[in-house]
């Protein structure tokens, strides 16, 4: 009887916490965006500024920089990947292009020699010669593909390095 009491104590306790969490979202902060997430919420020192790169990139999650300056952007949730350039070099992106779409979880990208590497879950695929082809993406060629196909973990899959020999993930 004791331990009933002492579990249902604590599925209170969290389910207060979870009541209390969810009413302090609705709450504007300093008036710096929902949920005070804007950029208005964070305080720059005098002299910095901060605005956006790019805007409507769902999921972001990982990016890689290519030589040529084009920013490959992976997703989670979304199952995109996303070519970001700044044609005009202004330091604001002129155009976001969805470069894949329906992947697992696409979180790893990696640029090496021209090709972009993109990790899912239980796979990796190279999209070769991918700059010269950004509006019409090639067919990926499958790197490897007999990972675990464990979702809890295989998101956490990345292409951090790759050598002449060696591809870390």
């Amino acid at each position: 009887m004791k331990g009933t009491r002492i579990i249902l104590g604590f599925f209170a306790i969290i389910a207060l916490i979870f009541v209390a969490y969810a009413a302090l979202r609705t709450i504007p902060l300093n008036d710096c965006g929902e949920n005070g997430t804007g950029l208005d919420c964070i305080e720059l020192p005098p002299g910095f500024s901060i605005d956006y790169y790019a805007e409507n990139i769902e999921g972001a999650r990982s990016m890689a920089l290519s030589p040529n300056g084009t920013i490959f952007v992976g997703s989670r949730d979304t199952g995109k990947v996303y070519a970001v350039l700044d044609r005009n070099n202004d330091s604001k992106a002129d155009e976001v292009l969805v470069l894949a779409e329906g992947l697992d979880m696409p979180n790893g990208v990696a640029f090496r020699n021209g090709s972009l590497y993109v990790a899912e879950v239980s796979r990796v695929i190279r999209y070769d010669d991918i700059e010269a082809r950004l509006e019409n993406p090639p067919e990926p060629v499958v790197v490897k593909d007999n990972f675990p196909s464990d979702r809890a973990h295989g998101w956490n899959t990345s292409n951090s390095g790759l050598t002449e020999s060696c591809m870390c993930l």
